[in-house]
């Protein structure tokens, strides 16, 4: 059973280090990643969340920055991208060695075949890796499942990943876990980790959370070690207002 959600809203800002997702999290899912629509209130709520966590608020995101950057050019803060494979820091950024590699150029290769021979599955390649999405034809997961597999194992240093509707082959070296990690080495250890997430792919990043003395919250249905539960993203963008009215300016 799941904690009272009146601790969840009573939470106090100025002792978090906040980690949001970004899609199913803060923007409602869509038929495919490019038709997202970023709610008109979010860039606003972002930039005061910003301000009043004196900049320790992440975006942790299976997106590319650049993709994440589209979506939200006002965003302030630090960004982990491709779960992690990417960062901007302070303005700084950072890619994972296997950019622009061999590796990656087998995965991209090896993935177009798959979505040319699944009808109505569609491929999204980043720096990184790939993603396919099944989700205009949920019967054909088993299908996308074993030939995304087969990819993982013939290329060296990638690995399968499950999400919502699809499939990611990715470095196996990144999780948005590290991501979280590297943040909490460098925060104070009176403040506390609070994750945000929607995908099996946050889980082990609220594990960090959970296990640091923070908390983590999961949006939507599915198992979850997250201690509460929101119904979706209106309901995140509604928890980020109160907690932004309720803390000092």
């Amino acid at each position: 059973m799941m904690p009272d959600t009146k601790a969840l809203y009573d939470s106090n800002l100025t002792e978090m280090c906040l980690f949001l997702d970004f899609d199913g999290t803060l923007v409602s899912l869509a038929p495919t990643p490019d038709t997202i629509e970023v709610p008109t209130l979010l860039p606003g709520i972002l930039a005061k969340l910003h301000d009043q966590l004196s900049g320790r608020l992440y975006l942790v995101s299976g997106r590319e920055i650049s993709a994440l950057e589209h979506f939200l050019p006002e965003f302030p803060g630090d960004m982990f991208g491709a779960h992690g494979a990417e960062s901007r820091r302070s303005g700084l950024y950072k890619k994972h060695p296997l950019v622009g590699s061999q590796p990656v150029w087998d995965v991209h290769e090896s993935a177009k075949k798959v979505v040319a021979a699944i009808p109505r599955t569609t491929l999204e390649t980043k720096d990184t890796g790939a993603v396919i999405h099944y989700r205009a034809v949920p019967d054909a997961a088993g299908a996308v499942r074993k030939a995304a597999h087969r990819i993982a194992k013939s290329v060296v240093g990638m690995e399968l990943h499950t999400s919502k509707m699809a499939f990611e082959i990715r470095p196996d070296d990144v999780s948005k876990a590290n991501a979280v990690q590297q943040i909490l080495h460098t925060q104070p250890s009176d403040l506390y980790p609070v994750v945000i997430g929607d995908d099996t792919t946050d889980e082990e990043a609220m594990a960090v959370a959970n296990n640091a003395g923070g908390f983590s919250v999961r949006v939507g249905d599915g198992e979850t070690c997250a201690a509460y539960r929101l119904s979706d993203p209106a309901a995140v963008i509604a928890l980020l207002e109160h907690w932004i009215e309720k803390s000092p300016a």
